[in-house]
């Protein structure tokens, strides 16, 4: 039986001080007990200090190196003021949400200005990366498509268009997971080196029928294009998972961020691939916390 995701109302229970927030970290980022992040020692004890702000802050003392630290130095909430308490409920929104949070949304249910709330979105989707070993490269039936992203609306639609960004995506039909990647154009050598990175030898990559996947039918792929000139399926040779990828994606950032520039458009698509790709997980805040640091 799946188990389900816990509610907004589990969160308060469970993180709804500092002291529950920093000890659930805490078994999370050493889940072998305690030690000194800069030397590695084991013998380390606890104390409550006071900073600069007069707030009392919650560190750690290496008795071999003498380094104090906290729970967040050298993670994604280094150096930030916020209370853990604050962090953790963005986390939760921000897994949450199918299509994403609002900044401004953040802001409201945060109660935290906009600049702040701008960042600690930021930073959660800089903790929102696969890592190497989640990052397998996908097999069996490979879908690849390309999209465009922003730019102006006038001039032609479909390919191109008026100073759009192109993305370009892989889905593994078996698993579900998809790898996303904006990139400068959408030559043969782009999506070449796109695919060789993200796909095994021997993966049936089913595209459409654009010239620039023409190189696949003498690779070290199998090669099926369905010609969308004429239909969207034959057979089971389609790419409709790839393309549903886009269509969640731009309902995102249309309804949801509303507009996206191209400098801050891979952060999103880091945030869109790690939520899709783990939206079966039970706890996918904790995930992010492995990640933060």
């Amino acid at each position: 039986m799946k188990k389900r995701q816990i509610s907004i109302i589990e969160v308060f229970e469970r993180f709804g001080t500092e002291e529950k927030c920093i000890e659930h970290f805490e078994k999370i980022r050493w889940p072998e007990g305690l030690c000194c992040i800069r030397c590695g020692s084991v013998r380390v004890f606890k104390f409550e200090g006071e900073g600069k702000t007069h707030k009392v802050r919650y560190l750690y003392e290496c008795v071999d190196c003498k380094y104090q630290y906290s729970v967040t130095t050298g993670t994604v909430f280094h150096n930030s003021h916020l209370p853990l308490t604050k962090w953790f409920l963005a986390i939760y929104m921000i897994c949450s949400a199918k299509k994403g949070v609002a900044a401004k949304q953040l802001q409201r249910e945060l109660n935290v200005s906009y600049k702040t709330a701008w960042y600690m979105a930021h930073r959660v989707r800089l903790a929102m990366q696969e890592d190497d070993a989640f990052c397998q490269k996908f097999s069996g039936i490979v879908e690849v498509d390309e999209t465009y992203i922003g730019g102006i609306k006038r001039g032609r639609r479909g390919r191109g268009g008026a100073n759009k960004t192109p993305i370009v995506g892989m889905r593994e039909r078996t698993s579900g997971k998809i790898r996303l990647k904006a990139v400068e154009n959408v030559s043969s050598t782009t999506l070449k080196r796109f695919i060789r990175t993200h796909a095994k030898p021997g993966s049936h990559v089913h595209t459409d029928e654009y010239t620039s996947y023409i190189w696949l039918d003498s690779s070290e792929f199998t090669h099926s294009a369905v010609k969308h000139a004429q239909t969207y399926v034959d057979g089971d040779i389609h790419t409709n998972g790839v393309e549903n990828v886009w269509s969640l994606f731009k309902r995102g950032i249309t309804g949801v961020f509303h507009k996206v520039s191209a400098k801050y458009l891979p952060l999103y698509l880091n945030e869109f691939e790690f939520r899709f790709n783990h939206r079966d997980d039970f706890d996918l805040m904790d995930r992010v916390l492995e990640t933060s640091f």
